[in-house]
C-alpha cells in the first residue's frame, strides 16, 4: 500500500484545491516580459503618504514585480500598490463566486473612497472576456493583467497559501505588507468590511 500513498495524496489534494474555489478553465499564457511603463496610470500614489493604523506591519512585503494595466499598457510596480491601505481582490471571468463578490468589492471602493483603496487583478483570463464582466457588472476601480498568474504564484509561498484558486483577497497596509489573504467562499458586505477594519484598521462607511 504505501507505493500508492504519494499518488492518493496528490489527487486528495486536486479534489481539495477544486472544493476551495475556482480554477483556471483556460491555458495560462506565457507571461509576457516586464516593459518600460508606457500609456496613463492606472494606480495612482496617494496625495500625502499615509501611515498604517496601530503598529507598524510585521506581514511579508509585496512580491518584486511588475504587472500591465487592464486599460493603457502601462507597467506598473507592484509596490504601487503601498503607500495607502488597500485592498487588492484576484478575479477572472470564468470563476463564478469572483462575479457573486465583485459587486461587493465594488460598492467597498465606492463607500471607502478616500479611506481605503480598491484594485482588481484580473489574473489568468483572456482581455475580452475579463472586459465583458467590467461592463456588466459597472466596475469602476481600477484594474490590472496578469494573464500568466505571476502574482499569485509569487505572493503564495509569502502569506503560506496557494493562492491558485480564485476569488482571493488580499489586504494591503500603507507601508506595503500583506496583513491578511483571504480564500474562500465570496465575501459579503459585512464580511469584507469586518476584514478591512481587523487587517487595515479602516472603518469602511456605510
Amino acid at each position: 500500500m504505501t507505493r500508492f500513498s504519494g499518488a492518493a495524496t496528490v489527487l486528495l489534494a486536486a479534489a481539495l484545491f477544486a472544493l476551495a474555489g475556482c480554477t483556471a478553465g483556460i491555458d495560462s499564457p506565457d507571461p509576457a516580459p516586464t516593459a518600460a511603463p508606457t500609456g496613463p496610470r492606472c494606480i495612482e500614489p496617494p496625495a500625502s503618504p499615509a501611515a498604517s493604523a496601530g503598529s507598524p506591519s510585521s506581514g511579508p512585503a509585496l512580491p518584486a514585480m511588475a504587472l500591465q494595466c487592464f486599460v493603457g499598457g502601462r507597467w506598473t510596480s507592484v509596490a504601487d500598490l503601498g503607500g495607502a491601505p488597500t485592498i487588492v481582490n484576484l478575479w477572472a471571468s470564468w470563476c463564478g463566486p469572483c462575479k457573486t463578490e465583485l459587486p461587493v468589492i465594488q460598492r467597498v471602493a465606492t463607500a471607502g473612497a478616500g479611506k481605503v483603496r480598491v484594485v482588481g487583478i484580473v489574473t489568468k483570463d483572456r482581455h475580452e472576456w475579463a472586459q465583458s464582466v467590467i461592463e456588466q457588472l459597472k466596475l469602476t476601480f481600477p484594474m490590472l493583467e496578469d494573464p500568466g498568474q505571476q502574482f499569485a504564484i509569487a505572493a503564495s509561498p509569502l502569506v503560506d497559501k496557494a493562492l491558485v484558486n480564485l476569488p482571493v483577497t488580499l489586504f494591503i497596509t500603507a507601508d506595503g505588507r500583506i496583513a491578511h489573504a483571504y480564500q474562500g467562499p465570496a465575501l459579503d458586505e459585512a464580511e469584507l468590511r469586518a476584514l478591512t477594519q481587523q487587517h487595515l484598521g479602516v472603518a469602511v462607511p456605510s
